[in-house]
């Protein structure tokens, strides 16, 4: 395998175990906003100008910015200034982050600095539903006062996440109905063996639900589903913001409601490492080199 040098630079902690997986893999590595990481290897940050002098490929976090102004960096009592970043990022680089704002994107491109961000990545969606689908499992197990053999879980949504929820869930013996939009997406829940729910006739079936499960990236749990949901149902969201349910209506309503965001890297924090290293693989080997 090629050797190059890789910067990462801020992040949680899968990109601390990002840097150890590339190391393993005999990269060269330096690493920028872990000096709260509590890994006695990256206690200490080096200056910015050292570490992306030279680097080829420059891995930020997910997200990229912890506002418009400064590097995500919850791992460091520094923070850095998004310019500053900017400004000391070689040219004729790959930068690769998640959510990078169309402002630094375009900042970049005029240093001929090659940007991909990584959520938008379908191979990276894919793997990362299986740590989120556990971790979501993970929640309801300790939200919920019965087993999930004796509950009802409502998941709404039939994409990437809300397929390997649906079948995680059928393994623990859950009654598990699912509601989809698309027809075609009601025959497959249908021939899994799960109940279909038509989104549009969600109303109906709120009321007999412990849980609902939310995947759909759009305000779909509304007031009016609210309403009619019964007392007492955990309301869990996966979906990225703004989320995908009325959060007012449901605090008002006296709904427990958890909105978990980045579960892979709160929950499986090492596997969602590694689906970044492969996805960052896959990328370089499409460049065919050039990086």
């Amino acid at each position: 395998m090629y050797r190059r040098k890789f910067a990462i630079i801020g992040g949680d902690m899968r990109n601390i175990y990002l840097a150890e997986l590339l190391k393993k893999d005999y990269q060269y590595v330096e690493i920028y906003g872990f000096d709260n990481s509590k890994r006695p290897w990256a206690s200490k940050n080096s200056p910015l100008d050292f570490v992306l002098d030279g680097a080829r490929v420059i891995v930020g976090g997910i997200p990229l910015t912890s506002d418009v102004s400064f590097l995500f960096t919850p791992l460091s009592s520094e923070k850095a200034p998004i310019d500053e970043v900017i400004e000391k990022v070689p040219s004729n680089s790959l930068f690769i982050a998640g959510r990078i704002p169309d402002s630094i994107n375009e900042q970049l491109n005029e240093k001929h600095v090659k940007c991909i961000d990584i959520l938008k990545r379908e191979e990276m969606s894919v793997l990362n539903a299986v740590p989120t689908a556990e971790g979501s499992i993970h929640i309801l197990i300790q939200e919920l006062p019965r087993t999930l053999k004796d509950s009802r879980l409502l998941i709404v949504g039939y994409g990437r996440i809300g397929k390997i929820l649906a079948k995680m869930l059928q393994g623990f013996g859950a009654d598990v109905w699912v509601a989809a939009r698309k027809y075609s997406d009601i025959a497959w829940i249908e021939a899994q063996g799960l109940k279909p729910v038509a989104l549009n006739q969600l109303s109906r079936y709120v009321s007999d639900m412990d849980a609902i499960i939310n995947t759909a990236p759009a305000l779909v749990i509304t007031k009016d589903i609210l309403k009619k949901t019964r007392s007492g149902c955990l309301i869990l969201d996966l979906a990225s913001s703004p989320g995908g349910v009325d959060f007012e209506a449901a605090k008002a309503y006296d709904f427990k409601t958890i909105w978990a965001l980045g579960i892979p890297g709160k929950t499986a924090p090492l596997t969602a490492g590694d689906i970044i290293r492969r996805t960052i693989y896959n990328i370089l080997e499409e460049e065919g080199g050039v990086y």
